[in-house]
């Protein structure tokens, strides 16, 4: 199935399988790597994106549901003047934790 999503402010179409996950989707299709697949529950956050401007769990929604519509993921989350913004500190501390939780076992 053939969707144009907008990520990043650049649009995108591909072929997608229609049970594509929109996490698989931006980090298979798109090599954005900053959304991450965390717990595989829903509960973590880790997969976080803004879709037209809310805040959704990527690892919910089937890449056919973003068609035509306009994704942020983290790498896309800069402040103005190009440094790391609240958003991707914030990030960058919940991915340091899990990554220290998974190693404690």
């Amino acid at each position: 199935m053939e969707i144009t999503v907008t990520v990043n402010g650049t649009k995108h179409t591909a072929d997608v399988e229609p049970r594509l996950l929109l996490v698989h989707f931006i980090r298979e299709n798109l090599n954005l790597t900053g959304t991450h697949i965390g717990c595989d529950t829903t509960s973590c956050g880790a997969c976080t994106i803004l879709l037209d401007g809310k805040s959704v769990k990527s690892c919910t929604i089937l890449a056919v549901q973003a068609r035509n519509k306009s994704v942020t993921t983290i790498e896309g989350a800069l402040a103005a003047d190009g440094s790391l913004s609240p958003c991707r500190k914030a990030s960058r501390k919940i991915t340091d934790c899990i990554a220290a939780s998974a190693r404690r076992g």
